[in-house]
């Protein structure tokens, strides 16, 4: 028998064989290192998993029944579930009800001063609902995001809160048939977020000249660039704050 040379059709033909054989190796090798890779990220998850485990059982290594730093560090807003451009309800004091609580389970020394900052802030906020905080004090964490506002920026944050109370006093002289008038802004506390909430505590006066009167303030700002009275009257007594912290 003899041999013939291949054709370049033949050469053509065994070159293709050739390329599909090596896919077929190949093939399964792909399908490895994808089973590898996921396995791998598999694994990732979960060392991240347990790493946040550790990390979560650090902070709060007696379990505390209250969750105090657990709220603060993962407080879910009440403002996530509301449509953001909802208008608040006149007249009506979300912290109506709130009572501070507090658990008895000793603490870790590592978080000892941050959790007592931590509960002094939130003592304070419950007990004045919201409108007195101390402003040299600086928690780690914050109850429901409040803070006090600082009046050393140039006059802005004194301008939105003058025009907040304006809104306020206007709502409160229109329902009490009342005739007060602004006087001047005491202080004030900020919750920020997509309906940021200003607690504005200021001084006041029932025209055409009545005594100067501390006043409470709160209001609310819609993502619409609107306005919104919550609450406007006069300072109530100071309670006496829980010291069962």
């Amino acid at each position: 028998m003899v041999l013939k040379p291949c054709s370049e059709r033949d050469s053509s033909n065994l070159e293709e064989a050739s390329m599909e054989a090596s896919s077929v190796v190949l093939k399964p090798c792909a399908a490895v290192a994808a089973r590898e890779g996921r396995e791998a990220m598999e694994v990732s998850s979960i060392v991240e998993d347990s790493r946040q485990r550790k990390r979560k059982a650090e902070l709060d290594p007696e379990g505390e029944s209250d969750g105090e730093i657990e709220e603060a560090m993962f407080e879910e807003s009440e403002d996530d579930k509301i449509d953001p451009l909802a208008v608040p309800e006149w007249d009506v004091d979300s912290f109506d009800g709130v009572v501070y609580t507090s658990s008895s389970e000793p603490d870790r020394e590592s978080m000892e001063k941050a959790i007592n900052d931590y509960r002094i802030h939130k003592n304070q906020l419950i007990t004045s609902k919201g409108f007195m905080v101390d402003s040299t004090l600086r928690p780690h964490y914050l109850y429901k995001r409040i803070s006090p506002l600082n009046f050393n920026d140039n006059g802005f944050n004194r301008d939105y809160c003058e025009k907040m109370v304006s809104v306020c006093l206007e709502r409160h002289n229109q329902d009490k048939g009342s005739n007060v008038e602004f006087v001047e802004v005491v202080r004030a506390n900020y919750r920020g977020g997509p309906r940021p909430v200003s607690y504005i505590t200021f001084m006041a006066r029932e025209k055409p000249d009545g005594p100067l009167v501390e006043y409470q303030a709160k209001g609310m700002s819609t993502l619409d660039g609107k306005t919104h009275p919550i609450l406007c009257r006069p300072a109530p007594t100071p309670k006496p704050q829980n010291q069962n912290f």
